[in-house]
């Protein structure tokens, strides 16, 4: 078996970084804007980029959304791992990667779909009178 808090523990280490790294985005430091003029993306580009992390942060802390956020996280980050490999930027991509890498066991920490079911099941008593609302409208 596995300990759910040491998984739960990454995925909050996970969304933190995720917060971070999107408002860096966002906010726009110099050295990252010139990443994105130099590699011909836009503004646009990197708004973007940072408002999909700030949704996996987001999503990564809630825990019925948890598996969602793993997923766009996952994409965000073939992303840019793909980005910076086309680039040469292949010191930069290693932390891409190992981010990558650490929603593997982040997936641990997503509930069950097994326990979030509930089902209601309706009883009507055996001498029960319905009441007939065709009339209402």
């Amino acid at each position: 078996m596995h300990d759910t808090s040491t998984f739960s523990v990454l995925v909050a280490s996970l969304a933190v970084l995720f917060w971070v790294i999107g408002f860096t985005h966002l906010l726009g430091p110099r050295f990252l804007r010139n990443a994105f003029e130099k590699w011909n993306y836009g503004t646009s580009v990197r708004v973007i980029t940072g408002c999909l992390e700030i949704a996996v942060a987001l999503m990564l802390a809630h825990p019925e959304l948890r598996g969602w956020g793993i997923a766009l996280a996952a994409l965000v980050m073939f992303g840019a791992v793909i980005t910076l490999l086309s680039h040469e930027q292949y010191l930069c991509a290693i932390p891409s990667v190992a981010l990558m890498l650490a929603l593997i066991p982040a997936t641990l920490a997503v509930p069950r779909a097994d326990t979030q079911l509930h089902f209601a099941t309706i009883h009507a008593a055996p001498n029960a009178q319905l009441a007939d609302n065709s009339q209402a409208l």
